[in-house]
Protein backbone atom coordinates (compact mmCIF):
# COMPACT_ATOMS: atom_id res chain seq x y z
CA UNK A 1 0.00 0.00 0.00
CA UNK A 2 1.31 3.19 -0.84
CA UNK A 3 1.94 5.78 1.91
CA UNK A 4 -0.77 8.42 -0.20
CA UNK A 5 -3.33 5.22 1.41
CA UNK A 6 -1.77 4.86 4.14
CA UNK A 7 -2.14 8.28 5.79
CA UNK A 8 -5.92 8.54 3.88
CA UNK A 9 -6.93 5.70 5.49
CA UNK A 10 -4.61 7.13 9.47
CA UNK A 11 -6.65 10.88 9.12
CA UNK A 12 -9.95 9.11 7.99
CA UNK A 13 -9.61 7.09 11.45
CA UNK A 14 -8.62 10.45 13.05
CA UNK A 15 -11.78 11.90 11.60
CA UNK A 16 -14.99 9.57 11.84
CA UNK A 17 -13.60 7.13 14.85
CA UNK A 18 -11.72 9.82 16.83
CA UNK A 19 -13.54 12.74 16.10
CA UNK A 20 -10.51 15.04 16.37
CA UNK A 21 -10.90 18.32 15.76
CA UNK A 22 -10.54 19.51 11.89
CA UNK A 23 -7.17 21.84 13.49
CA UNK A 24 -5.83 18.43 15.35
CA UNK A 25 -6.70 16.22 12.02
CA UNK A 26 -4.90 19.34 9.45
CA UNK A 27 -1.57 18.86 11.97
CA UNK A 28 -1.35 15.52 11.81
CA UNK A 29 -1.49 15.54 7.89
CA UNK A 30 1.08 17.98 8.05
CA UNK A 31 3.50 16.01 10.24
CA UNK A 32 2.50 12.58 8.81
CA UNK A 33 3.10 14.02 4.77
CA UNK A 34 6.77 15.71 5.92
CA UNK A 35 7.09 12.29 8.05
CA UNK A 36 6.45 10.11 4.62
CA UNK A 37 8.80 12.69 2.17
CA UNK A 38 11.85 12.94 4.75
CA UNK A 39 11.44 8.85 4.60
CA UNK A 40 11.35 8.79 0.90
CA UNK A 41 13.94 11.20 -0.01
CA UNK A 42 16.41 11.07 3.18
CA UNK A 43 16.16 7.21 4.01
CA UNK A 44 15.09 5.99 0.28
CA UNK A 45 11.80 4.23 1.90
CA UNK A 46 8.34 4.82 2.70
CA UNK A 47 5.96 4.62 6.03
CA UNK A 48 5.48 1.19 5.94
CA UNK A 49 9.27 0.48 6.26
CA UNK A 50 10.26 2.98 8.66
CA UNK A 51 12.52 1.85 11.75
CA UNK A 52 13.61 3.36 15.04
CA UNK A 53 16.69 4.33 13.40
CA UNK A 54 14.29 6.15 11.04
CA UNK A 55 13.27 7.87 14.00
CA UNK A 56 16.41 8.91 15.22
CA UNK A 57 17.75 10.21 11.88
CA UNK A 58 14.32 12.40 12.34
CA UNK A 59 15.39 13.93 15.54
CA UNK A 60 19.09 15.04 14.20
CA UNK A 61 17.17 16.13 11.03
CA UNK A 62 15.31 18.35 13.03
CA UNK A 63 17.53 19.67 15.73
CA UNK A 64 20.01 20.31 12.89
CA UNK A 65 16.87 22.49 11.53
CA UNK A 66 17.17 24.49 15.16
CA UNK A 67 13.74 22.95 15.65
CA UNK A 68 12.29 23.45 19.23
CA UNK A 69 12.39 20.18 21.78
CA UNK A 70 8.67 20.63 22.23
CA UNK A 71 7.98 21.01 18.60
CA UNK A 72 10.11 17.69 17.98
CA UNK A 73 8.52 15.54 20.90
CA UNK A 74 4.52 16.80 19.18
CA UNK A 75 5.83 15.29 15.92
CA UNK A 76 7.01 12.22 18.09
CA UNK A 77 3.76 11.75 19.44
CA UNK A 78 2.17 11.90 16.02
CA UNK A 79 4.39 9.45 14.96
CA UNK A 80 3.66 7.30 17.63
CA UNK A 81 -0.70 7.44 17.34
CA UNK A 82 0.53 7.13 12.93
CA UNK A 83 2.26 3.73 14.13
CA UNK A 84 -0.51 2.50 16.65
CA UNK A 85 -3.21 2.72 14.14
CA UNK A 86 -1.29 1.36 11.24
CA UNK A 87 -0.13 -1.64 13.37
CA UNK A 88 -3.58 -2.64 14.82
CA UNK A 89 -4.85 -2.38 11.60
CA UNK A 90 -2.27 -4.77 10.10
CA UNK A 91 -1.37 -2.21 7.82
CA UNK A 92 2.36 -2.28 9.26
CA UNK A 93 3.99 -5.16 10.90
CA UNK A 94 6.62 -3.65 13.08
CA UNK A 95 6.12 -0.49 15.18
CA UNK A 96 9.15 1.71 15.08
CA UNK A 97 7.51 4.31 17.96
CA UNK A 98 6.79 1.43 20.52
CA UNK A 99 9.27 2.12 22.92
CA UNK A 100 8.25 6.19 22.79
CA UNK A 101 6.69 6.71 26.26
CA UNK A 102 2.87 7.02 26.40
CA UNK A 103 3.38 10.68 28.24
CA UNK A 104 5.59 11.77 25.66
CA UNK A 105 2.45 12.25 23.68
CA UNK A 106 0.27 13.69 26.54
CA UNK A 107 2.95 15.77 28.71
CA UNK A 108 1.48 17.23 31.61
CA UNK A 109 2.59 21.01 32.13
CA UNK A 110 5.89 22.00 32.15
CA UNK A 111 7.68 21.73 35.34
CA UNK A 112 11.44 23.37 36.59
CA UNK A 113 14.26 20.76 36.03
CA UNK A 114 17.38 21.76 36.67
CA UNK A 115 20.39 19.79 34.80
CA UNK A 116 22.70 18.13 36.57
CA UNK A 117 25.70 20.83 36.59
CA UNK A 118 23.08 23.42 38.56
CA UNK A 119 22.59 20.56 41.53
CA UNK A 120 25.92 20.31 42.00
CA UNK A 121 26.65 23.95 41.97
CA UNK A 122 23.45 24.37 44.27
CA UNK A 123 25.77 21.66 46.86
CA UNK A 124 29.23 23.29 45.71
CA UNK A 125 28.18 26.72 47.24
CA UNK A 126 27.59 25.56 50.73
CA UNK A 127 30.29 26.29 53.30
CA UNK A 128 29.65 22.67 55.12
CA UNK A 129 32.62 23.85 57.61
CA UNK A 130 30.00 25.48 59.34
CA UNK A 131 27.12 23.66 61.23
CA UNK A 132 24.66 25.94 59.39
CA UNK A 133 26.49 25.18 55.79
CA UNK A 134 26.48 21.06 56.46
CA UNK A 135 22.90 20.97 57.48
CA UNK A 136 21.34 22.82 54.85
CA UNK A 137 23.60 20.84 52.01
CA UNK A 138 22.40 17.82 53.45
CA UNK A 139 18.55 19.18 52.82
CA UNK A 140 19.58 19.87 49.28
CA UNK A 141 21.73 16.18 48.66
CA UNK A 142 18.50 14.64 50.51
CA UNK A 143 16.23 16.54 48.33
CA UNK A 144 18.60 15.52 45.20
CA UNK A 145 19.43 12.04 45.50
CA UNK A 146 16.08 10.55 46.82
CA UNK A 147 12.83 12.46 45.79
CA UNK A 148 11.50 13.06 49.18
CA UNK A 149 8.54 15.54 49.65
CA UNK A 150 9.43 18.56 51.65
CA UNK A 151 6.89 17.14 54.71
CA UNK A 152 9.04 13.87 54.28
CA UNK A 153 12.63 15.58 54.80
CA UNK A 154 11.35 17.33 58.02
CA UNK A 155 9.59 14.70 59.32
CA UNK A 156 12.47 12.61 59.39
CA UNK A 157 13.90 11.33 62.47
CA UNK A 158 17.38 9.80 63.65
CA UNK A 159 15.35 6.38 64.01
CA UNK A 160 14.16 6.21 60.23
CA UNK A 161 18.16 6.18 58.76
CA UNK A 162 20.26 3.24 58.98
CA UNK A 163 23.48 4.48 58.35
CA UNK A 164 25.37 1.12 58.48
CA UNK A 165 23.22 -0.23 55.47
CA UNK A 166 22.55 2.98 53.91
CA UNK A 167 18.68 3.00 53.78
CA UNK A 168 16.03 5.18 54.84
CA UNK A 169 12.58 4.78 55.71
CA UNK A 170 9.81 7.51 55.25
CA UNK A 171 7.21 6.38 57.93
CA UNK A 172 5.08 9.27 57.04
CA UNK A 173 4.69 9.12 53.46
CA UNK A 174 1.45 10.88 51.59
CA UNK A 175 -1.80 8.89 52.37
CA UNK A 176 0.30 6.79 55.33
CA UNK A 177 2.26 4.72 52.82
CA UNK A 178 5.45 3.76 54.00
CA UNK A 179 8.66 2.95 51.67
CA UNK A 180 12.39 2.72 51.92
CA UNK A 181 14.75 4.33 49.97
CA UNK A 182 18.54 3.84 49.69
CA UNK A 183 21.17 6.28 49.95
CA UNK A 184 24.33 6.57 47.92
CA UNK A 185 27.94 6.71 49.52
CA UNK A 186 28.47 10.34 49.05
CA UNK A 187 25.33 11.26 50.97
CA UNK A 188 25.54 8.73 53.53
CA UNK A 189 29.06 9.68 54.51
CA UNK A 190 28.12 12.94 54.55
CA UNK A 191 24.72 12.16 56.91
CA UNK A 192 27.87 10.30 59.50
CA UNK A 193 29.80 13.19 59.37
CA UNK A 194 26.37 15.54 60.37
CA UNK A 195 24.93 13.03 62.72
CA UNK A 196 28.74 13.17 64.54
CA UNK A 197 29.26 16.42 64.23
CA UNK A 198 26.21 18.11 65.15
CA UNK A 199 24.08 15.37 66.91
CA UNK A 200 26.08 12.91 69.13
CA UNK A 201 24.19 11.79 71.46
CA UNK A 202 20.60 12.00 69.50
CA UNK A 203 18.08 9.42 70.16
CA UNK A 204 15.79 6.95 67.94
CA UNK A 205 12.88 9.99 68.33
CA UNK A 206 15.32 12.96 67.95
CA UNK A 207 14.03 14.98 64.15
CA UNK A 208 17.49 14.32 61.70
CA UNK A 209 16.86 18.18 60.76
CA UNK A 210 16.82 20.63 63.55
CA UNK A 211 16.45 24.71 64.12
CA UNK A 212 20.51 25.93 64.44
CA UNK A 213 20.88 29.82 66.20
CA UNK A 214 23.15 31.71 64.23
CA UNK A 215 24.40 32.71 67.23
CA UNK A 216 24.35 29.83 69.66
CA UNK A 217 24.96 26.50 66.94
CA UNK A 218 25.30 24.26 69.21
CA UNK A 219 22.21 25.00 71.12
CA UNK A 220 20.30 21.57 72.29
CA UNK A 221 16.57 22.57 71.71
CA UNK A 222 16.10 20.35 68.57
CA UNK A 223 12.84 22.01 67.20
CA UNK A 224 12.03 20.39 64.17
CA UNK A 225 12.66 22.11 61.02
CA UNK A 226 9.34 23.52 59.08
CA UNK A 227 8.68 23.12 55.75
CA UNK A 228 8.40 26.72 55.35
CA UNK A 229 11.52 26.89 56.66
CA UNK A 230 13.26 24.16 54.22
CA UNK A 231 11.70 26.15 51.47
CA UNK A 232 13.56 29.47 52.55
CA UNK A 233 16.16 27.88 52.80
CA UNK A 234 16.53 26.27 49.21
CA UNK A 235 15.12 29.57 47.56
CA UNK A 236 17.19 31.46 49.00
CA UNK A 237 20.09 29.67 48.24
CA UNK A 238 19.62 29.38 44.65
CA UNK A 239 18.76 32.84 44.42
CA UNK A 240 20.80 34.80 46.32
CA UNK A 241 24.01 32.33 46.84
CA UNK A 242 24.45 30.24 43.74
CA UNK A 243 22.39 33.13 41.10
CA UNK A 244 20.08 30.83 39.44
CA UNK A 245 17.45 33.16 37.19
CA UNK A 246 14.74 30.10 38.03
CA UNK A 247 12.42 30.18 41.50
CA UNK A 248 13.80 26.99 42.95
CA UNK A 249 12.21 24.85 45.88
CA UNK A 250 12.32 21.63 47.36
CA UNK A 251 9.37 20.35 44.95
CA UNK A 252 11.84 20.81 42.10
CA UNK A 253 14.63 18.44 43.38
CA UNK A 254 11.69 16.59 43.24
CA UNK A 255 10.86 17.04 39.44
CA UNK A 256 14.68 16.86 39.09
CA UNK A 257 15.01 13.52 40.65
CA UNK A 258 12.86 12.01 38.50
CA UNK A 259 13.26 13.10 35.29
CA UNK A 260 17.25 12.29 36.29
CA UNK A 261 16.77 8.41 37.51
CA UNK A 262 14.48 8.42 33.97
CA UNK A 263 17.73 9.79 32.03
CA UNK A 264 19.68 7.04 33.63
CA UNK A 265 18.15 4.71 32.20
CA UNK A 266 15.98 3.80 35.57
CA UNK A 267 12.24 1.80 34.63
CA UNK A 268 9.24 4.14 35.46
CA UNK A 269 7.95 1.43 37.78
CA UNK A 270 10.83 1.75 39.96
CA UNK A 271 10.22 5.28 39.93
CA UNK A 272 6.97 5.10 40.95
CA UNK A 273 8.10 2.92 44.00
CA UNK A 274 10.84 4.96 44.94
CA UNK A 275 8.59 8.36 45.07
CA UNK A 276 5.88 6.80 46.82
CA UNK A 277 3.20 7.10 43.99
CA UNK A 278 0.04 4.58 43.84
CA UNK A 279 -0.36 5.02 39.83
CA UNK A 280 2.54 5.21 37.46
CA UNK A 281 0.26 8.55 36.09
CA UNK A 282 1.47 9.98 39.38
CA UNK A 283 5.01 9.89 38.53
CA UNK A 284 4.84 11.03 34.92
CA UNK A 285 3.69 14.69 36.41
CA UNK A 286 7.01 14.71 37.55
CA UNK A 287 8.51 13.45 34.70
CA UNK A 288 10.42 15.89 32.03
CA UNK A 289 10.92 13.92 28.87
CA UNK A 290 14.17 15.73 26.77
CA UNK A 291 15.07 14.55 23.24
CA UNK A 292 18.27 12.97 24.80
CA UNK A 293 15.56 10.81 26.68
CA UNK A 294 13.90 9.89 23.25
CA UNK A 295 16.65 8.64 21.77
CA UNK A 296 17.54 6.60 24.26
CA UNK A 297 13.98 5.23 24.42
CA UNK A 298 14.81 3.88 20.94
CA UNK A 299 18.15 3.03 21.23
CA UNK A 300 17.19 0.81 23.37
CA UNK A 301 14.16 -0.50 21.02
CA UNK A 302 16.86 -0.69 18.25
CA UNK A 303 18.56 -3.06 20.30
CA UNK A 304 15.93 -5.36 21.43
CA UNK A 305 14.09 -6.80 18.44
CA UNK A 306 11.30 -8.07 20.69
CA UNK A 307 9.62 -4.68 21.34
CA UNK A 308 8.57 -5.12 18.09
CA UNK A 309 5.92 -7.57 19.04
Amino acid sequence: MSDDQLLRRYLDHLTEVCNYARNTVRAHRRISATWAAFLRTQRGHGIERASAEDLLAWIEHREVASVKGSTIAKELCVFRTLYGYLQRSALVFGNPAASLPEYICNPPAEKLVLSVEECFAMLRAFDTDSPLGLRNYLIVALLWSTGLRNSELCALNWGDIDLDEAVLVVRKGKGGKQRQIFLNDRVCGDLKRYRRELCPHDGPARPVFYALSVNAPDAEDFKRLSTHRVDDIVRLHARDVVGLDKPVNPLTFRHTFATHMLEAGVDIADIKEIMGHEQQTETCVYLHVTMEAAKRFLNDHLANPSKYQ
